[in-house]
């Protein structure tokens, strides 16, 4: 259910910013691309990027891409977008990212009201369920553009972030949901993001942060708030702890910043000697930084604490040695026993089929056998799901090569529920279940929260075999909470914003 929207309206021509700024969404989706844009009339460029990425597909388009006004999707849902619509309302092009989990029911009243679907369609044996049409006949049924998309969120169950270009208003709406908006600003031109992460190339300065489903719509002359939500947030952590792109601003926190702190967390108290540190390319390596990081800065309090102590005459030479070389055997050199190979392989944990998730996985990590033979590796990922990809990872690529030991270090909590909004996970896919069906362990779920808890061992215990570690070790829900509500630039998210259903399997 990723993806990313960007919309732009620009005094001048928007076609370079919108074809870029849609493009720095490609980390989100691997699936669909589109873009609609306002030049007289509504004009829609769409395509499969499954096998290509969107430059690749949409640099034939660049010359055309003509309009004040324009919006961009990326998404991980394999259906066309952006879609137009001619309503009572007006006519109006309409990109979503998300999931709706009641599509079926919504189908189903929607024709019953009269509505014309061209491209979704239920029956028995099949259902071809468009969600971006779906969202577009629930807004059609609203007086206006504004009331049409507040009485759509009343209808679904699900989370739903979209952009709306308006013929007839000359304008774009925008709405963000768990996975937020942001919107940008720079002399001539307006932008709705899903991400911050474009706007340092494209001249961008961040102007506000949407707050849950509030709807706004912006032209070139400006930003206009049509329903507020009074501050409310919704928010899943895990677009800083992996999905969003490092560079990126949720709220005014930067997703590399938390990453380094998630790393640190898992520093502290972590007395395992080793000859270097690995993180997982791409998303692991920013927690293996802040892991390095954090024991360089432990490293230098204790010694700074030796040096008092040897100047007070409470230690002698010999023993202020003896302890400052304790202190440094814990500071391990961050390094690359696996390189990613960059130019030809994308994200593994997007793809919606597993066979491609675990192909890519595969084959994007490039062992260096000379570094890893007779070391002790402390291996930083930020998360484990089903854990096949990391166990296939050490089988294959690490132990192969005789390393002394590897050490997993995991930048988030053990996922004991599959995210709300997944549709390719089953609870019994995930690594947290398997490791308790192979134990006949009580499936009491709340005892497996508590990282002190006999039972909560006994599981980690259980995955840190399955997949293959000397030792294992998860980043506790209390720390990855802090790691994000205590970082820096934070504009006003609390912690009972945080969406923590994939671990506490509480949603509200």
């Amino acid at each position: 259910m990723l993806g990313g929207l960007f919309g732009v309206a620009s005094k001048d021509n928007c076609g370079r910013d919108l074809f870029f700024g849609t493009d720095y969404n490609t980390h989100l989706g691997t699936e669909v691309g589109g873009l609609a844009l306002l030049d007289g009339d509504v004009k829609i460029f769409s395509h499969d990027i499954s096998n290509s990425q969107f430059k690749s597909e949409f640099s034939k388009y660049y010359e055309k891409l003509n309009g004040v006004l324009g919006i961009g999707v990326i998404s991980d849902v394999n259906e066309e977008q952006p879609i137009k619509f001619e309503t009572k309302i007006g006519s109006f092009a309409l990109c979503t990212i998300g999931l709706i989990k009641n599509s079926r029911e919504l189908y189903s009243e929607l024709v019953e009201a009269g509505a014309t679907f061209k491209r979704s369609s239920q029956k028995t044996s099949t259902n071809i369920l468009s969600q971006t049409e779906i969202v577009g006949e629930l807004i059609c049924r609203g007086k206006s553009i504004a009331d049409g998309i507040e009485k759509m969120y009343s209808k679904i169950v699900g989370s739903i972030s979209l952009l709306l270009l308006s013929e007839n208003e000359r304008a774009i709406y925008a709405a963000g949901d768990t996975f937020p908006l942001v919107v940008g600003l720079k002399e001539q031109s307006w932008v709705v993001a899903s991400e911050t992460t474009c706007f340092p190339n494209l001249g961008y300065e961040v102007a506000k942060f949407l707050d849950y489903r509030e709807i706004v719509s912006f032209t070139e002359n400006g930003l206009k708030t049509r329903i507020p939500t009074a501050g409310k947030k919704r928010f899943c952590p895990f677009l800083h702890v992996y999905s969003g792109f490092p560079a990126s601003d949720f709220y005014g926190i930067n997703s590399e910043i938390v990453r380094e702190r998630c790393g640190g967390f898992l520093a502290e108290n972590d007395n395992v000697k080793a000859d270097m540190v690995l993180g997982i390319a791409d998303s692991g390596l920013p927690h293996s930084v802040g892991y390095v990081k954090r024991k360089i800065e432990l490293a230098r309090e204790k010694v700074h604490t030796h040096i008092s102590e040897f100047n007070r005459g409470i230690i002698d030479s010999k023993e202020f040695e003896k302890r400052v070389r304790s202190v440094m055997n814990l500071v391990a050199p961050l390094r690359r026993p696996l390189v990613k190979y960059t130019p030809g392989w994308g994200r593994s944990y997007i793809p919606p089929v597993q066979s491609k998730r675990e192909l890519i996985a595969k084959y994007k990590q490039v062992p260096n056998p000379q570094i890893i033979k007779g070391k002790s590796i402390i291996l930083v990922d930020d998360s484990i799901r089903r854990g096949t990809q990391l166990q296939n990872l050490l089988r294959d690529k690490i132990w192969p090569f005789k390393p002394k030991e590897i050490h997993g270090r995991i930048a988030s909590p053990p996922q004991i529920h599959p995210c709300i909004y997944d549709l390719t996970t089953k609870t019994s896919d995930l690594a947290t279940h398997k490791s308790l069906e192979a134990t006949d362990q009580d499936l009491d779920l709340t005892q497996y929260l508590n990282s002190t808890n006999p039972n909560y061992k006994m599981m980690e215990e259980e995955i840190r075999k399955r997949i293959g570690f000397t030792t294992l070790r998860f980043l506790t829900l209390e720390e990855m909470i802090n790691a994000v509500i205590e970082a820096p630039n934070n504009k006003k998210l609390r912690r009972e914003d945080l969406c923590t259903y994939c671990w506490t399997g509480n949603f509200r």
